[in-house]
């Protein structure tokens, strides 16, 4: 699996989590699929927990089985943060 942390997001990941992880889990939906980015104080049961750049990072297999290629950004002007996936037909951001 090749997932990275655009730097910008990566700063402010650091300073944001104070202390927790950030959450991956693939969503479906009547919308169709995509990924949801929260905040954990620990990984759920089953998860793969990784750091990416002093950040870590959890995600259920699924998750990590379609994250390939995935870059985590930031965007300033929404300040949130957006999972870049071709495959992702939405993202979105809960804290």
């Amino acid at each position: 699996m090749n997932i990275s942390i655009a730097p910008d997001a990566a700063a402010h990941l650091q300073q944001d989590l104070s202390g927790r992880m950030l959450r991956i889990a693939f969503t479906t939906g009547c919308g169709g699929s995509g990924y949801r980015l929260a905040y954990a104080d620990s990984p759920m049961d089953g998860d793969r927990v990784m750091e990416l750049d002093g950040v870590k990072v959890a995600m259920d297999d699924m998750s990590a089985s379609r994250l390939d290629g995935a870059v985590i950004t930031y965007d300033e002007d929404d300040d949130g943060y957006l999972l870049d996936h071709p495959d992702a037909v939405t993202a979105v951001w809960c804290g």
